[in-house]
């Protein structure tokens, strides 16, 4: 029963239809032949697809590894950047600090100063 079944291929999931079934040929030095030819080439062209794959994958890789370095290579700049800003406003804090200690003894001289006009005027 399984010898009279006749199994169709399936053409759904091919990329390309399959070639017809090859014709016997007259001699059989030239089938195998033909069979070696075919899938030497067959062979060969898919070394030829790998080969191929290989290359374009070994470039968008030196591709995307640049793109990482030069990624990275900017951070580091930006981060040295903002380091230095974060050195500037400490040194802003540090000058400011010392304007307010400052402030702060001008304002207790010049109370000073008034309490003693005050207490020579009511005199």
């Amino acid at each position: 029963m399984m010898a009279s079944h006749i199994v169709k291929p399936d053409t759904r999931n091919c990329k390309r239809p399959r070639e017809l079934e090859p014709q016997m040929p007259d001699s059989p030095q030239l089938s195998s032949l033909g069979k070696s030819d075919s899938s030497f080439l067959e062979s060969s062209g898919l070394f030829y697809k790998d080969e191929s794959l290989e290359k374009d994958l070994n470039d968008m890789s030196k591709e995307i590894n640049l793109m990482l370095s030069t990624y990275a290579k900017i951070l580091s700049e930006r981060a040295a950047v903002d380091a230095s800003y974060i050195d500037e406003i400490d040194g802003l804090f540090k000058e400011a600090n010392t304007i307010e200690n400052f402030l702060i003894q001008k304002r207790e001289l010049l109370r000073q100063r008034f309490t003693v006009i005050a207490n020579t005027l009511h005199r």
